[in-house]
């Protein structure tokens, strides 16, 4: 309960708990040891401040306030009071006399000062020849002094926490990295039967968590599930390469008895389609003679997505958001039909699509607007209308290549993640990744974390 003076005009203060409790710590001082001085106290209250929770602020006013103290101030018998004026203080503060008010008010409750008062208000004081004070009354440092040790004790605690801190982040940073080189493995040596996107939220997850915490038992927790989850990622890829090579060895040239066999390997690429054209462009209407149920390409376009392998199932993989059936029941006819549902979502007009079908051909123009609605959600893209319009113009000068499109559309999805992890940061939010983690974990068993 606060309690207040009778007439609380200039020179009274109010007066509670914490000022009265401070005031009976400055009381108690009765001299620095022998081999400390002053110096050394404000040196081990600043190195302490920052794990006691003091602002900078109020570290620099205390700062500024010993200039005005003396050596002689802190032997025995005497008492540190400083006694400059409010408008000298607020002066080498850099602040206003209310702030100066406010900053002294906070410093007392915080154990760091007390008052001395007069009986008019004002800080006054005068030195004898050698130096001691003679009399003073104005901000009393001798808290700092009675807690000296409580200082030192705190900052060498703190600098101690700091180390453990560190190798902990350190292995936070370990596990994270080795985490990302397995995934990036998993992804450029196509591991069947790894999938390292939960593991990869998981790291992304703690890696915004932990960027600024101290707790030393969350951080040591955090730690070990990292690391768990890169030794669990490495046992899954291990396995998966030694069923890679018990298969390839099981295949040993031709079956006993068996001449001039067929040999099959997974790394011969399928022969490119052959289609005629005219000019490289499909012609409009039934005069062309296009057919949407022929699975040859029927131009220029259609025959690079084929020559890349860029199918129903490819564009569907690319972009989930807008396919209407699962991926591997995808066909030409479906992609067709969702294009033209995308065409009024992307706000692409009618004859912008009948155009790139003309040029392009439909599973071609299908493809182009699948391509250009996922760039659109992405943010690449602010117009999509217009991008189609380029595409058609690429297609029609014969430039526009759109099976890299989608390759590179592709390795942007797998990578993001990893780059995301590298970089120790994501544009997604931490509820965003905490979903899809948890998404993840849903379908495939992985371990949460936190």
């Amino acid at each position: 309960m606060t309690l207040r003076t009778w007439a609380p005009g200039a020179g009274h203060r109010r007066v509670d708990e914490r000022s009265v409790s401070t005031g009976r710590l400055a009381d108690s001082f009765s001299g620095l040891p022998a081999t400390v001085n002053h110096r050394q106290v404000l040196t081990a209250f600043k190195r302490a401040a920052p794990y006691i929770g003091v602002p900078p602020r109020l570290v620099h006013a205390l700062d500024t306030l010993m200039s005005w103290s003396r050596e002689v101030d802190w032997t025995e018998g005497q008492r540190p009071i400083v006694f400059p004026s409010n408008e000298k203080l607020s002066q080498k503060l850099g602040v206003g006399i209310r702030q100066l008010q406010k900053l002294l008010t906070s410093a007392t409750r915080w154990g760091l000062i007390a008052h001395r008062d007069s009986a008019n208000g004002k800080r006054i004081g005068a030195r004898g020849k050698d130096g001691r004070l003679i009399y003073a009354y104005g901000v009393d440092l001798s808290p700092l002094g009675v807690r000296y040790e409580e200082f030192v004790r705190i900052a060498d605690e703190g600098r101690a926490a700091d180390l453990r801190i560190d190798v902990l982040r350190k292995r936070l940073t370990a596990a994270r990295r080795r985490i990302r080189s397995l995934a990036q493995l998993v992804i450029d040596e196509t591991i069947e039967g790894v999938d390292a996107t939960g593991i990869l939220e998981v790291a992304l997850l703690a890696t915004e968590q932990m960027r600024k915490v101290r707790d030393e038992g969350l951080l040591r927790a955090c730690a070990v599930e990292l690391e768990s989850h890169a030794a669990a990622l490495g046992e899954q890829i291990k396995a998966a390469s030694e069923a890679i090579t018990d298969a390839s060895e099981s295949i040993n040239g031709s079956p006993s008895g068996v001449i001039n066999d067929t040999h099959y390997t997974t790394t011969k690429q399928p022969p490119i389609a052959k289609a005629t054209y005219s000019r490289g462009l499909a012609g409009r209407g039934s005069d062309c003679g296009y057919d949407v149920r022929n699975n040859e390409p029927q131009s220029v376009v259609e025959a690079d997505l084929a020559h890349h392998g860029v199918g129903p199932s490819f564009i569907a993989a690319v972009a989930p958001e807008f396919i209407s059936r699962p991926q591997d029941e995808m066909t030409w006819g479906t992609v067709i039909g969702d294009a033209e549902r995308i065409l009024a979502q992307a706000a692409i007009p009618a004859h912008v699509w009948r155009e790139a079908c003309r040029l392009m051909g439909q599973k071609g123009a299908a493809a182009s607007v699948f391509a250009t609605a996922h760039k659109h959600v992405r943010g690449d893209v602010d117009r999509p209308g217009a991008y189609l319009r380029g595409m058609n113009r690429s297609a029609a000068s014969g430039q526009l290549h759109l099976g890299k499109t989608f390759h590179g559309l592709k390795d942007h999805a797998k990578r993001h993640p990893v780059r995301s992890l590298s970089s120790s940061s994501d544009s997604r939010s931490v509820g965003q990744l905490l979903a899809t983690a948890l998404r993840s974990a849903a379908g495939r068993s992985v371990p949460t974390l936190l």
